[in-house]
């Protein structure tokens, strides 16, 4: 009795030691890329970089699943990240490394290699191959097992106690992280919106979701719909191949979009986000501030580490992530007095529900 007992008691302490997830949530372009490399960094948590936003369209589609599509859709780029990727449209966060020895050529890279794992490991190839093998063994079962499945295959790998996934522009993501993860965590991380706004204009994939959000408003289409939403919706991922049949890097580059576009993008991402994460308990949520992270590091830093658990707090780690902040100034003050008026317009609703008041 004592035999048959004691492999269930393994199972449930392995239960209750990945039962505690923890997102950390943005609209991108806002300071989420520095966390997950801080993250990275502590010897017990493993940072999980990118992996629901590499997969766009298709992150979130179809209640279950065999392991062997998880993997198919872990393998495909989008018809998007292969148009970027193609026409050397390349973003900062792309990681694997484009080379003579590398075994994918641009346009190849699956979705999963290009931060995922080269952001965990130098031998992203090799993880890459024995993580598919454990993937395609697995049966039928829901998207959210396999996730786990994935995230806790990845944590005893790498001998760490909690998985951390951080995708950029994710905040759209928590009502479905939420249903799918309902022991999970979150870490709402913004900055202020003039300075997101920039910089979502310099990135390639974000001046494509404005782009996309404009013209879907322009046909009277709500995208902020469940119904519509990327990710989940049953009808974008079509629309997504459909676009990208004629997309031409050349017709891109030369498309002007105005900087208010991106604010008012990035205002929206705000209001919706921040309705989502209020609907949760608020023992759930953490918000953190980019600049308060800049200028109070160390408090901010165990305002974090305690979420995540206090058990979790490391002299050395907080240290390691302190000395690998670099201050920044803020960009919008660079811009003309009429620009920073209309950016400033653009940003107004999520910059009073922030609390930005200058």
């Amino acid at each position: 009795m004592r035999c048959k007992e004691q492999p269930v008691l393994i199972a449930r302490a392995l239960e209750k030691k990945m039962t505690d997830p923890v997102f950390i949530v943005s609209t991108g372009r806002c300071g989420s890329t520095m966390l997950s490399n801080m993250v990275k960094l502590h010897p017990d948590l493993l940072s999980i970089s990118e992996f629901f936003t590499s997969l766009t369209s298709r992150a979130f589609r179809g209640r279950s699943a065999t392991g062997e599509t998880v993997f198919r859709r872990l393998k495909a780029l989008s018809p998007g990240g292969k148009a970027l990727l193609t026409n050397d449209l390349i973003v900062d966060e792309f990681l694997y490394p484009i080379g003579p020895d590398a075994r994918y050529a641009l346009g190849e890279v699956p979705p999963i290699m290009c931060t995922t794992l080269p952001h965990l490991t130098d031998d992203h190839e090799r993880l890459w191959d024995d993580l598919s093998a454990a993937l395609r063994s697995r049966g039928r079962a829901s998207l959210t097992a396999h996730y786990r499945f994935i995230f806790e295959w990845l944590a005893d790998r790498f001998a760490k106690k909690v998985w951390i996934e951080r995708s950029g522009l994710s905040l759209l993501f928590v009502p479905t992280l939420a249903k799918m993860f309902p022991d999970a965590r979150f870490v709402h991380l913004y900055r202020d919106g003039r300075d997101t706004a920039i910089s979502m204009s310099r990135h390639p994939y974000f001046r494509l979701r404005v782009q996309s959000e404009e013209l879907m408003m322009k046909f009277g289409i709500d995208p902020y719909r469940p119904f519509n939403l990327l990710g989940t919706s049953p009808y974008i991922p079509f629309l997504e191949w459909l676009r990208f049949q004629f997309f031409t890097a050349e017709r891109y580059r030369r498309t002007e979009i105005a900087l208010p576009a991106f604010g008012r993008f990035w205002s929206r991402l705000i209001v919706h986000g921040v309705a989502y994460l209020n609907a949760l308990p608020p023992e759930r949520v953490l918000s953190m501030r980019y600049e308060t992270a800049l200028s109070l590091p160390e408090r901010e830093l165990r305002r974090f580490i305690r979420f995540v658990g206090p058990e979790y707090e490391d002299s050395q780690w907080l240290n390691a992530a302190m000395a690998s902040i670099q201050p920044k100034s803020p960009n919008w003050t660079r811009l003309s007095a009429d620009e920073q008026t209309q950016l400033a317009a653009a940003c107004e609703p999520a910059q009073t529900l922030l609390g930005y008041t200058e």
